[in-house]
């Protein structure tokens, strides 16, 4: 099995978000922290704890994801982060993810970009 943070990047890289740069694991790289030209996908895990509990033990994992958009500063006059974000959070849910918290768009204090938090989360037998 797949660490939850690295199921959601396998899912988001293959749906070719074109609007879509990079896909970052735990971390964003110290080179690339200040980098507003990109868009880029942070995913954190924030839990991995037992579930499905029988028997006196436990059957599944509960994993939980959180996906954080950084869009770059120069965004296309057409492109709507809402509808990308609408797309992206169906895709995570056809996927069998539950989407837990949509938070509201903020600015980076540090690089002025926008940024959307996502919190996902799934049951998975063992």
């Amino acid at each position: 099995m797949l660490l939850p943070v690295s199921q959601v990047a396998s899912l988001v890289d293959s749906l070719d978000l074109t609007w879509l740069d990079k896909v970052y694991l735990n971390a964003i790289p110290k080179e690339d922290l200040d980098n507003t030209d990109s868009t880029v996908i942070l995913l954190q895990e924030t839990d991995s704890s037992p579930a499905y509990l029988a028997n006196s033990t436990f059957k599944g994992l509960a994993m939980g994801v959180e996906i954080q958009i950084f869009y770059k500063i120069d965004l296309a006059d057409d492109f709507n982060p809402l509808e990308a974000e609408i797309a992206l959070m169906k895709s995570l849910k056809d996927a069998g993810w539950l989407i837990v918290s949509s938070q509201h768009h903020t600015t980076d204090p540090d690089t002025n970009q926008v940024t959307k938090t996502i919190y996902v989360t799934k049951n998975e037998m063992i």
